[in-house]
């Protein structure tokens, strides 16, 4: 299977209609093609493709002026270099299979369901796949291809069996036993990566490209080549791995494992491929997004959490310059007047195991842009979560009025706070959420429609609040009316943000 002429990228066309396509197809069908099919990972592991393709194939662009016309260019170029490159991407190939290393040696083999998150394999958990056990499944190449690619950009560090690569034993691994292994690129912090989207997947590839200037000024790193274009030849092959590991192209298609699949697609070899040092050691990935800790000079990357992603949006359209704090490299290309489309996503891992995927799609007013709308809207942001902290103390506090049990609980669950909150927490939300319409105008009115909206976002949050809390507070015994009436005057107040907030 050649992944430049066999259909293998799930997508969604235009006209509604859902196929696969070849990476020729992407490019030459791409304004038919209105978005990929595919899973939050995935679809990270596949942009980073579709970009590091469209980048090596356009040798740039140079700088914003070139690359606000390279749309144009782009599917012939990217056509002409798929096909001068269409031998590094055949999945099977003997000596050069694609993002393979083809003289790995080992002795026990492991099933191909491992390279995908969601099936169980070994100690991998059940909780999306029942059907692990038995026999090895099969996978069509097309399958097997999608999940080699997003296994090498996700997969987890922790303990990873030993094998030998140019008669040398892989990265952290010893005669005795199982070796170790970091995390792949894109999983660290379970980061929150974003991309810009637009109204086809040939306009949303092109709109995420960074400009060679950009690549030097704020990601600080040398342009590089495709790891395709550059395949390591062992451990020893110092200026491969460098610039695998070390430079903007190098790394958006890693080789964190060094995996070789079967010819029957039930079975692969598995060990540690290179090394991918990361944040802070190493510039953050360019669709990351850095923040700064409160009262702090620490960074770090903006990870997936319990808060819903649009409650983090200030963050995340900061335009981040060298050094410095903020969102995805490509903000930088947007027009200041033009609203978009921001799609964000992560894997969620905790050490060694994966544990859910978050996406959602935000969109944008450009006004956001700007440091004085990013602040109004992380004061209401504030504001909402304030009121949700209200409302959780209100349900504590109605019942240790209702409950005279309630004390001795606590002190045998420690999490029976939160246990008791959490309910109502969901139902406030869910609520503020069908309302953020609310916030949006808050942003884009002006003059009196703007502080209308802003009045009706604040009431929104206090009906949602009193209505969380009519909802987990039974009424059912005189004690109980008692301290529901006591309590309920706790959230009749808006409350006002307690400290400034930051970028």
């Amino acid at each position: 299977m050649n992944l430049t002429i066999d259909d293998w990228i799930p997508v969604q066309m235009r006209d509604g209609s859902a196929r696969r396509v070849s990476l020729r197809g992407v490019f030459a069908e791409g304004h038919d093609i209105a978005d990929l099919a595919v899973r939050p990972h995935e679809r990270i592991a596949l942009m980073r493709l579709l970009i590091c393709i469209a980048q090596a194939a356009l040798k740039g662009p140079a700088d914003h002026e070139e690359w606000q016309e390279s749309l144009e260019h782009l599917p012939a170029a990217a056509d002409r270099y798929l096909a001068e490159q269409m031998g590094a991407f055949n999945l099977f190939d003997p000596e050069r299979p694609f993002l393979q290393i083809a003289g790995l040696k080992k002795e026990d083999a492991t099933a191909a369901s491992k390279l995908n998150f969601a099936l169980a394999t070994g100690n991998n958990s059940t909780l999306f796949d029942n059907s692990g056990a038995g026999e090895p499944r099969a996978f069509e190449p097309a399958r097997l291809a999608l999940m080699l690619l997003a296994f090498q950009c996700f997969s987890v560090g922790g303990t990873i069996g030993t094998a030998r690569w140019g008669g040398r034993l892989t990265l952290g691994g010893s005669e005795s036993g199982p070796g170790n292994s970091g995390h792949a690129p894109c999983t660290p912090s379970s980061m929150l990566h974003a991309f810009v989207r637009r109204h086809d997947l040939l306009a949303t590839t092109h709109a995420n490209l960074l400009a060679k200037s950009a690549v030097g000024d704020s990601y600080k790193r040398e342009w590089g080549y495709p790891v395709w274009e550059r395949p390591p030849a062992s451990l020893g092959d110092t200026p491969a791995i460098q610039n695998a590991t070390q430079t903007y192209l190098g790394r958006l298609v890693p080789l964190a494992r060094a995996v070789l699949l079967r010819p029957d697609r039930r079975e692969l070899l598995l060990a540690n491929g290179l090394d991918y040092p990361s944040f802070p050691e190493f510039a953050a990935e360019p669709s990351a997004t850095i923040v700064r800790r409160r009262d702090k000079e620490e960074h770090y990357p903006l990870g997936a959490s319990t808060k819903a992603i649009w409650r983090l949006l200030p963050a995340l359209v900061v335009r981040r310059k060298a050094g410095l704090a903020g969102g995805a490299l490509t903000l930088a290309n947007l027009d200041d007047a033009r609203p978009f489309d921001l799609w964000v996503g992560a894997l969620v891992s905790d050490k060694a195991s994966i544990l859910d995927t978050t996406e959602g799609v935000l969109h944008v007013p450009p006004q956001m842009l700007t440091d004085v709308s990013r602040a109004e809207y992380e004061e209401e942001v504030e504001i909402a979560e304030r009121k949700a902290s209200t409302l959780g103390a209100a349900i504590v506090k109605w019942r240790e009025l209702a409950d005279g049990a309630w004390p001795g609980k606590v002190k045998s669950d420690p999490k029976a706070r939160a246990k008791l909150q959490a309910a109502a927490a969901r139902h406030y939300w869910m609520a503020v959420e069908r309302s953020l319409s609310h916030l949006h105008a808050c942003i884009d009115g002006e003059g009196e429609a703007r502080e209308a909206a802003r009045s009706a976002w604040r009431q929104t949050l206090r009906a949602a609040a009193l209505a969380a809390y009519e909802m987990a507070c039974s009424r059912a015994t005189p004690r109980q009316m008692r301290a529901f009436a006591l309590v309920r005057a706790q959230l009749t107040r808006i409350p006002k943000p307690t400290a400034e907030p930051t970028a």
